[in-house]
């Protein structure tokens, strides 16, 4: 093919590709706020699991509501909080009541989950998260896109999956905001092996930004997070409450490509976000101590000045005064690549909760976007088979 009929097709290949990737649409899919919030989902109600999820029960929808844990305030918003009246002072299998929600939908790939709220969690002892889990765990992946424990103050993200070779590379270290926090190598390892439980921490992604998370978070007039899983791969970004996008909250289809870097960027290059992950029960709780907030080492990079151990303080509920949500919504919006399911999640399997501490240094990489033209881009490179160089490029631009 003569090298001039090459670039005219090289050049109408990139322009179509980055006419689809603008092109897409979001439609919602589940709108939850208020009254309705709670016909979204359903009470995971259990007993103590202090192994895993700490000194804590889980409440029934009815036992919850009763107990004043669960309720819409006067304003509108959601209320989800831990039992902070009753003493637990010399029961010795003494659990907190708590809240333990599962999405009645399933979201699929494609999808777009954005979450508003004025209130994370906090408090020693503490353990909140906002995820979404597969029905069988981990085989059918996590994505945790709210998890942090105590007083911390920065908002952890992070990936568990059941299949091999699943990481965040290193490589890409430059196009995301937040720092890779369980770097090895080259490599940020994703994969959990559930029969000996190596690596329940997942490959974690902490924010940079400012007040993600505690008593900042709240004080500021709390925020907004938001997760997109698509074909590209999985990326999550934090607005603080006075740099939300305008498109977030106001408008039909909201447009990730407009706002810029994401937090955390786990590219398909590295973890086939089709196969690693089945369909996501969307997943929202308050625990207590357990593998995370209870960790010694974890407890005690901010709460050791306060106890000498994370159970000690569960029997006293004025600890508690801070352990809840204040929720405006939470939406689902789907691109096309996957309709999302209308079917009801009949049950997570086996949950984790993706708690541990992390370790190792920092990195980072980019929204779906980015990816998306960037593969675009090298491939036509590859087919070109022509350097490229600034006058080039210029030209592109002008096109």
């Amino acid at each position: 093919m003569p090298s001039g009929t090459r670039l005219f097709l090289g050049l109408s290949i990139l322009a179509s590709s980055l006419v689809s990737t603008k092109a897409v649409t979001y439609t919602l899919s589940q709108d939850l706020s208020g009254d309705k919030f709670f016909d979204g989902f359903k009470f995971n109600e259990s007993a103590i699991d202090s192994n895993n999820f700490g000194n804590v029960h889980f409440l029934s929808q009815s036992a919850a509501q009763a107990a004043n844990l669960s309720f819409v305030d006067s304003n509108g918003r959601v209320i989800l909080k831990v039992d902070n009246t009753t003493n637990g002072a010399g029961d010795p299998s003494f659990g907190r009541n708590t809240i333990y929600l599962e999405s009645n939908e399933l979201m699929n790939i494609g999808s777009l989950l954005i979450f508003d709220a004025n209130h994370i969690p906090f408090g020693c002892s503490v353990w909140p998260s906002l995820f979404t889990q597969g029905q069988v765990w981990p085989q059918q992946g996590e994505i945790d896109v709210i998890e942090q424990v105590n007083l911390a103050t920065e908002n952890r993200y992070s990936l568990h999956v059941g299949v091999d070779n699943c990481n965040q590379p290193i490589s890409v270290a430059s196009n995301q905001t937040g720092t890779i926090s369980t770097a090895n190598g080259d490599i940020s390892n994703c994969t959990v092996t559930p029969t000996t439980g190596q690596n329940t921490v997942g490959c974690v992604t902490t924010e940079t930004k400012s007040n993600s998370f505690g008593s900042g978070f709240a004080s500021q007039g709390g925020g907004v997070y938001a997760m997109l899983w698509d074909e590209s791969g999985i990326a999550m970004w934090y607005f603080a409450r006075g740099s939300v996008p305008s498109d977030i909250g106001t408008s039909a289809s909201p447009d990730p490509t407009t706002w810029g870097e994401a937090s955390a960027w786990y590219p398909a290059s590295g973890c086939n976000p089709s196969t690693a992950f089945g369909p996501q029960i969307i997943t929202l709780y308050i625990d207590i101590c357990g593998a995370f907030a209870g960790v010694d080492s974890v407890f005690a990079q901010t709460c050791s000045s306060v106890a000498p151990n994370c159970t000690s303080l569960v029997p006293d509920p004025s600890n508690y005064d801070n352990a809840y949500w204040e929720i405006n919504y939470l939406r689902v919006y789907t691109n096309g690549q996957s309709n999302s399911s209308s079917s009801s999640a009949s049950g997570s399997g086996t949950s984790s909760g993706s708690g541990a501490s992390s370790t190792g240094s920092s990195s980072s990489s980019s929204g779906s976007s980015n990816s998306a033209f960037a593969l675009a881009v090298t491939s036509i490179w590859d087919y070109l088979l022509i350097p490229v160089s600034a006058s080039f490029l210029g030209m592109l631009a002008i096109l």
